[in-house]
């Protein structure tokens, strides 16, 4: 009798054209177990040749259910496992950590190995005046982009980096670089200026978000030149870095030179960022260092190369872009001596705790040396290891000692 009313309850089913797999989704674990039964076993009282076709179907319906069942489950518990897996990595390694962004292929940006002056924000309370800051004219305060901290520059402001020693002088080599927050919704003109040992102006950079010119006056004192060129304003953040070697000037907006001056006559003694108008500029990662030394010189001086210019996104061994400009020159002195071995070592500061710092440094030297690898360095002459903050050459007192010892060495082998 049960077979009977089961048997009427599918024909029914099916002659009504209802959907088999919403039917099979609402009815209760117990007649689904016995439908899957039936199929499977092919009823044996098959009643006539109608009913023998809506069980073909049934069955195929109740396949295709278990099966589409069983690889959704799959595919849910696949996606969950690889978010988890990917957060993780995205934590510590960094899903993309050796895929930089093509577009610097070329880069050659290669940062100072001495850090004079370093502000990362950390700490500052919003509204208020940057502490590491002198104001010389206008109105700079903490701003905040998406939870971050940045300095922003309101409206005709001038600021320059407040040295513990007030008459600290620019060194014949330095370099300097910042992230800037271009929001082009209104004209803004911002830009760097230099001043001379006099405090006299004798270069400046400006560049407008409103379109993409990027201009350099120098030689402001004789017979003013200029340097003109253009940049990527989409909105959001961009990488700015300086470089001045004696009196030699090279400015890179993201992977792009914008400015290379030959000839500035005049040493630049002190900087001042300055934004004008209806300008309200943000700026981050501030870093000045001393030194143009290559690296290979410093090599062959020290036996390693201690490089400040590899860097990760935060908490994270994602490499930045801008990174490039030092990997490239670590390929070419290993593709010019090819007898050379390194192992690539990662150290932090000792911001956060020592576990997670070791797990990190390792995670960072590790997606450095496959990143050459991957630009063409056989892996038998990298290896790769962290020391955590447990190696510090500087204190982590102060925002320099803590850039200091945040770094990638390429000890040799």
């Amino acid at each position: 009798m049960k077979r009977v009313l089961l048997l009427s309850f599918i024909l029914s089913f099916v002659f009504a054209n209802a959907n088999a797999q919403s039917w099979l989704k609402n009815i209760g674990n117990r007649i689904k177990d016995k439908v899957v039964e039936k199929v499977e076993q092919r009823i044996e009282d098959k009643a006539d040749e109608a009913t023998d076709k809506a069980l073909d179907k049934t069955e195929d319906v109740v396949k295709k259910t278990g099966q589409k069942s069983t690889k959704s489950k799959k595919s849910e518990s696949e996606q969950t496992g690889n978010e988890e897996s990917e957060q993780t990595t995205e934590t510590l390694v960094g899903k993309r950590s050796t895929k930089v962004n093509t577009s610097y292929a070329k880069y050659d940006f290669v940062p100072g190995n001495e850090v004079i002056f370093e502000d990362d924000l950390k700490g500052e309370q919003k509204g208020e005046f940057p502490s590491k800051w002198d104001l010389v004219e206008g109105n700079a305060e903490i701003a905040q982009i998406n939870g971050e901290n940045a300095l922003a520059l309101v409206g005709y402001t001038y600021i320059t980096p407040l040295f513990k020693e007030k008459s600290y002088r620019l060194p014949d080599a330095f370099t300097l670089e910042f992230d800037v927050f271009i929001d082009n919704n209104v004209e803004e003109e911002t830009a760097l200026e230099f001043l001379n040992s006099s405090d006299e102006d004798i270069a400046d950079a400006h560049f407008w978000t409103d379109n993409t010119r990027f201009i350099v006056n120098w030689n402001k004192n004789t017979n003013e030149k200029n340097s003109e060129d253009t940049f990527d304003n989409s909105k959001g953040w961009h990488h700015y870095a300086l470089s001045f070697n004696k009196r030699a000037m090279k400015i890179y907006m993201d992977s792009k030179r914008v400015a290379n001056v030959p000839n500035m006559e005049e040493k630049p003694a002190k900087v001042k960022f300055f934004a004008r108008g209806d300008a309200n500029l943000h700026i981050k990662n501030i870093r000045i260092a001393k030194g143009a030394v290559p690296l290979y010189d410093k090599f062959l001086t020290d036996g390693k190369i201690i490089t400040y210019g590899i860097t990760f996104d935060v908490n994270k061994a994602t490499i930045k872009p801008e990174s490039m400009g030092t990997i490239n020159e670590i390929l070419s002195i290993m593709k010019n001596h090819p007898e050379l071995k390194f192992s690539v070592e990662g150290h932090t500061d000792n911001t956060g705790n020592a576990t997670s710092n070791q797990t990190l440094s390792e995670a960072r030297a590790k997606a450095v040396r496959d990143q050459l690898v991957q630009l063409g360095i056989d892996g038998s002459r990298l290896s790769f290891k962290g020391h955590g903050m447990n190696k510090p050459i500087d204190k982590n007192d102060t925002s320099e000692g803590r850039a200091k010892n945040r770094r990638v060495e390429f000890v040799k082998m």
